[in-house]
């Protein structure tokens, strides 16, 4: 690659005013900000004859994205090393290997390679875009699958492999993630990057493949050959049929993972529902000597093929498909078919007459195939009822078509965001997650899934799922499409999370964005939203009782209740107002109850209670009370039950603070809370002491990372975990570099457990001068929910720290 090449300026126009943009320095499908007009606009938009449409999906070597071969029209997916790889030659070398290695295989199991290519300082890959999902995704859904579906994923990959094997390739790389199930049930090899010529030079040093369905021979050092591939399909399949893998293989070394692998599988005892036949099938390619495995393809192929027809009556000419992602259809005896065609024939002739065209939603959007008059009224039929601000019946309507098994894909994703956002009006948060976590696992049609508007719904349920408040980053609506509708979502999600301000925030943005032609409906939804900005007013202005101003409470109480006959919407703000009235009650309970007698008392108590003549109180005269002398410490009053317990109460309220890192609010909870007990005292004084400790944390992360370099695998609160080197870093945003250049992340999108582990990578070692670093990541790990991963390494400091013991003990029983 010429380093002349690299340094040209890339010049792109801004759509929206005509400017030129120099975007040498961003990445493909990059989205920046016009400098000339301040337009938020997507550069970087082809790669050689291919316009990018979207990203599909990264690691930690390339991504791939949907693309237009804008000389044939057809789609494609486009494979982009990332940059800073793209210089290294030993790595595009491999990169265009794999491409030349995958286009010599011609097999419909077998995703096709049409080009490779290299602009601009980056390599690329065009291959066949296949709408599908991956094995690995279908056993992390939804368990074991069936038997039938297993052997049918079975004869596809083995049927690939037998072209590759033709072209006198191995893979080598044989596992679920490299294993796409289609719409129409047909599974694809991908991944050819590690496949060699059989009886060639292997150019790579490290072990390959994943310890589950490494071959036992590759241990040794022995030649690779297709039977090391036949052992790793037969260990995908065991772990298909058991749900599990086959092996635990939790170890980096070579000797154990050879015992490991010498010892015999028995599918049996974890699948007893899986037919003997297919236990002996996987069983024997899984054999540990390569001898005793299939001597070729062929051979495995016929015993597939057997054992369907002997288990299901599937002969090779009849497939098991998967109908629409999540369906399995089998073909079934002659007298099932005939009772399944009569039944046909009631619901034809009986039925609702046919709608004319498809339901859109608007733009050309298809939600509900034509035909089904029915489910087409049920669902505008419930759309017009969330404008109109009926939820109640409009959630019957759409939990009806998600239970409906005939109903299409789309429409039931669209039905699960419905419901989500009916449950976020009614104020129930956990419940609109779950509804957004639905859509997440519903899998597109065929013709669905390319669709903007379910791609959007896909896309956005990530974040609406998620406990956390959505970050304006994480909210990137396109204007002018159906995204707008996001907008409402994102606003009502932050409004139910107690957010109210950056909730009215997308609202207004809501209801001032202007949907596309074909999309009135989102413009009658807008009537919804004026409730909330109402509420918004009220709450801005309502007073929060504090014990320090006792003058204040009945008027605070006045403007409370009134609120609360004020507000219009359901859920955060209605508790809002409940919560601080209850505070103000519990603040005039307070202040009724007597105090306790203060030490300047204990002289007149004293006289009223002397002894007779000889015995003194501090002997304990029957009917008196023994009073400490002058210099005698009074002991600490006993811990208070109820009191305890409402520390405890208190304490796990305040999980989801700390689970979105909000340690100031929980401290300000926790000073609000009145104790009268010495042991509530101490008990509160160390929980805030662990909350503030827990908010120095990022602080010191940050810091330590500004120090040590940090580079692997970053896992996220949501999303798949991606391999990626963090550059820079402060205690809000951390510097992410995935080969494309820096990117700014915000802290809260990391997974607290993680940033725990990665303290124990970059922290020095447990000692005096490393201890206030150290505690502030153990109680970060305890007020997020992450104690267990600190239990050894507090132990430790409690060993050198005795106040820290004191601390954690306290916390530690009240958790």
């Amino acid at each position: 690659m010429e380093e002349a090449e690299e340094k040209k300026p890339l010049v792109n126009h801004c759509p929206e005013c005509g400017k030129a943009l120099d975007v040498g320095g961003v990445g493909p499908f990059a989205k920046i900000t016009c400098p000339h007009c301040e337009a938020y606009v997507r550069v970087r938009t082809t790669m050689g004859q291919y316009q990018i449409v979207g990203l599909l999906g990264e690691g930690g070597m390339s991504q791939v994205f949907r693309a237009v071969d804008m000389n044939l029209g057809r789609e494609v997916a486009l494979k982009i090393l990332h940059q800073s790889l793209s210089r290294d030659r030993a790595l595009t070398s491999m990169f265009e290997r794999e491409a030349k290695l995958t286009a010599s295989v011609i097999h419909p199991n077998v995703v096709k390679v049409y080009t490779v290519g290299n602009e601009l300082g980056y390599f690329f890959i065009a291959m066949e875009l296949v709408h599908a999902t991956s094995l690995e995704d279908l056993i992390g859904n939804k368990g074991a699958l069936a038997e039938s579906e297993v052997l049918a994923i079975a004869l596809d990959v083995t049927r690939g492999l037998k072209a590759a094997h033709g072209e006198n390739l191995i893979h080598r790389d044989i596992k679920p993630g490299n294993m796409l199930v289609t719409d129409d049930g047909t599974t694809k090899l991908v991944d050819f990057g590690l496949a060699v010529h059989q009886g060639g030079e292997d150019e790579s040093e490290d072990l390959w493949a994943t310890p589950f369905y490494v071959p036992p021979e590759k241990l040794e050092g022995d030649p690779d050959t297709f039977l090391g591939d036949l052992y790793s399909l037969g260990a995908t399949l065991y772990h298909a049929l058991a749900g599990k893998p086959p092996f635990e293989a939790n170890t980096s070394s070579l000797e154990e993972l050879k015992e490991i692998k010498k010892k015999s599988v028995d599918l049996k005892s974890v699948a007893p529902g899986v037919s003997r036949q297919t236990v002996r099938l996987v069983e024997k390619m899984m054999a540990y000597a390569p001898a005793d495995r299939f001597p070729s393809y062929d051979e495995a192929i016929a015993r597939i093929e057997e054992v369907r027809t002997r288990q299901f009556g599937i002969h090779s000419v009849g497939r098991v498909r998967r109908g629409g992602r999540g369906k399995r259809q089998l073909l079934i005896g002659l007298g099932v078919a005939v009772a399944v065609l009569v039944a046909l024939a009631l619901v034809v002739f009986n039925g609702d007459p046919p709608v004319e065209g498809d339901l859109e939603l608007g733009n050309g959007e298809r939600v509900i195939s034509a035909g089904d008059s029915t489910i087409t009224d049920q669902f505008l039929g419930a759309r017009t009822l969330i404008a109109k601000g009926n939820f109640g019946k409009a959630k019957e309507i759409f939990d009806a078509l998600i239970a409906e098994p005939t109903v299409p894909a789309a429409t039931k994703i669209w039905s699960h965001y419905f419901c989500g956002m009916i449950q976020l009006y009614a104020g129930d948060a956990a419940a609109a997650r779950e509804s957004f976590l639905h859509i997440q696992s519903t899998e597109s049609g065929a013709e669905d899934a390319t669709t903007e508007a379910t791609a959007f719904t896909k896309t956005t349920a990530v974040g609406l799922a998620a406990s956390l408040p959505l970050l304006g980053d994480e909210a990137d609506f396109t204007p002018g499409t159906v995204e707008v509708l996001g907008l409402l979502t994102a606003g009502l999600k932050n409004w139910q999370s107690g957010e109210f301000e950056s909730g009215v925030d997308f609202l207004n943005a809501f209801v001032e964005s202007n949907p596309p032609e074909g999309y009135e409906w989102i413009e009658r939804i807008k009537s919804t939203v004026p409730p909330f900005l109402k509420d918004f007013e009220v709450l801005k202005d309502l007073p929060n009782p504090s014990a320090a101003h006792p003058d204040a409470l009945a008027e605070q109480e006045d403007v409370l209740k009134k609120a609360s006959e004020s507000l219009r919407t359901r859920g955060a703000a209605p508790r809002l107002v409940e919560a601080r009235l209850a505070r103000l009650a519990e603040i005039r309970a307070m202040a009724a109850t007597p105090a306790p007698a203060s030490p300047g008392d204990a002289t007149a108590t004293t006289a009223a209670t002397t002894p007779p003549t000889g015995l003194t109180a501090s002997e304990g005269a029957p009917g008196t009370t023994a009073m400490p002398t002058p210099n005698e410490t009074a002991p600490p009053a006993p811990p208070d039950p109820a009191e305890l317990d409402r520390l405890k109460a208190l304490v796990s309220s305040l999980q989801d603070l700390g689970d979105t890192l909000r340690f100031s609010e929980a401290i300000v909870k926790l000073e609000e809370e009145t104790v009268t007990t010495e042991a509530g005292r101490t008990i509160r004084a160390a929980l805030i002491h662990g909350y503030e400790q827990a908010g120095r944390f990022l602080p010191v992360l940050a810091e330590a990372l500004g120090q040590t370099r940090y580079e692997g695998v970053i896992r996220r609160r949501v999303g798949n975990p991606i391999e990626a080197a963090i550059t820079g870093a402060s205690d809000t945003l951390f510097i992410v570099d995935l080969g494309f250049g820096p990117n700014e992340v915000e802290v809260g999108i990391f997974a607290p457990d993680w940033l725990v582990e990665t303290a124990g990578v970059v922290f020095p070692p447990l000692a005096p001068e490393s201890a206030e670093a150290w505690e502030s990541a153990i109680f970060f790990a305890l007020m997020t929910g992450h104690g267990a991963l600190v239990e050894a390494r507090a132990d430790e400091l409690a060993a050198i720290d005795p106040e820290f013991a004191k601390r954690w003990e306290a916390i530690r029983s009240h958790r």
